[in-house]
């Protein structure tokens, strides 16, 4: 058994080193507790985050509708830059000489065009089923993620004080994919290893809008391009996972101690990329490359968890130059541990490894479990800020921040820490 789970954690270490999109925190259990989920695993939502969990003997049923999320990430000065031409621009136009400058559009572009700089958006949402007996899921997945990167011009001046005479814009680019599939695990001789797998089918719409800034106010439309220039196109997709309980190999174990692995999108997806992105140079494919991740689980009481993930890989994003490695703990104690109503707490905190300049995230939910209706909630907020515009007025928002909601009617088995 110890050898099967060598191979497993080898073959998924495997995952091409680099992807084209960050991990997203789906639902907010996960989220709330750290963005871990991988060794915690459980009910429908188990096809997402380690399609393992859907094989283990205690496990959820039921139906998940939906659970939805959104995050959103500044990286470096793109957004003041951008903001600070805008207003450079209308000062221009009013003929206010004290910010109409050209020195002041020389800052402006170097802070909007600095390495690294850049903001993305991701959303997520599911629709799932888990029908016990048969240890398998069928879900409908929604996965959407948007980049904005600068394109600088770098002949920036002011002319006759009234008219910027640069194209600098922001590249919007990314895409919506839609998964359909099936997940299926099984557990190994009760050992408590247990390999899941899912087949899915993807249907990805890629998009690209290309906004100038001078023409544009970046916080109120300008967007509408993105919607108009889209590519579609349909790619399989394979995920796989391993979950090893200590508890069912060495009785008596305490805390229940679990590892799992898991690898999404093995077999490198690639979406055709609508023709507006590569005549600015865009690649003629959007790729969705494999991601691994790993994640760690203790329950040191019935009504007490804790948890670790880390990816395995280091995500490209669709901003240049910034890339994603997550760890993140989180715990789970509830308040009210009752079989036909319980109140779970949970809080965490996240860190991108691959970036130095990333602050800690701290994430934090709350649940409501009565009879088999749920309903969980959740957060997230960077410790760091940016500024988004210094012409004109000052403002500043949390580097990253993320939400999420789901409701669900689950039912299941009562894991009384035994076979």
């Amino acid at each position: 058994m110890r050898k099967s789970l060598l191979a497993a954690v080898l073959s998924l270490a495997l995952v091409g080193q680099a992807a084209a999109t960050p991990w997203h925190d789906l639902g907010p259990r996960a989220m709330a507790m750290g963005g871990t989920g991988v060794a915690m695993a459980q009910g429908p939502l188990a096809s997402y985050w380690n399609p393992a969990g859907l094989g283990q003997q205690y496990g959820t049923s039921g139906l998940i509708f939906p659970a939805v999320g959104i995050r959103f990430e500044a990286t470096g000065t793109v957004l003041e830059g951008a903001n600070d031409i805008n207003e450079i621009n209308k000062a221009c136009e009013r003929t206010d000489a004290t910010i109409c400058t050209t020195a002041n559009l020389t800052d402006a572009l170097n802070r909007f065009g600095e390495p690294g700089n850049g903001a993305m958006v991701d959303f997520g949402s599911s629709l799932a089923y888990r029908h016990s007996p048969w240890r398998a899921t069928f879900f409908v997945q929604n996965l959407t993620y948007i980049g904005v990167r600068p394109s600088v011009d770098p002949n920036g001046v002011v002319v006759n004080g009234t008219t910027i005479a640069n194209d600098s814009a922001i590249h919007l680019r990314g895409g919506n994919f839609t998964e359909i599939g099936v997940g299926y695990a099984h557990e190994i001789m009760e050992t408590g290893l247990v390999f899941g797998l899912n087949l899915k089918g993807i249907i990805g719409r890629t998009g690209f809008a290309a906004i100038i800034l001078k023409n544009q106010d970046t916080g109120n439309g300008g967007f509408g391009d993105f919607d108009n220039n889209t590519a579609s196109s349909f790619q399989p997709g394979i995920d796989a996972g391993v979950l090893w309980d200590m508890r069912e190999t060495f009785d008596g174990i305490p805390m229940r101690p679990r590892i799992g692995i898991v690898g999404r999108n093995l077999n490198n997806p690639k979406f055709t990329n609508p023709g507006a992105a590569t005549l600015v140079g865009e690649p003629s494919k959007l790729s969705v490359q494999g991601q691994a991740r790993a994640g760690f689980a203790l329950s040191p009481m019935k009504f007490w968890h804790l948890s670790a993930d880390f990816d395995l890989t280091e995500n490209l994003t669709l901003i240049d130059g910034f890339n994603t490695r997550y760890a993140g703990v989180g715990t789970e104690i509830n308040l009210i541990n009752r079989p036909r109503f319980n109140l779970p707490f949970r809080a965490g905190i996240k860190k991108n490894l691959a970036n130095t300049a990333s602050g800690v995230s701290y994430t934090a939910g709350l649940g409501l479990n009565f009879f088999h209706f749920t309903i969980d909630i959740a957060g997230q907020i960077s410790t760091k800020r940016t500024s988004i515009q210094t012409k004109g007025t000052s403002e500043k928002i949390p580097n990253s921040a993320a939400a999420s909601l789901q409701l669900g009617f689950l039912f299941g088995n009562k894991d009384e820490g035994a076979r």
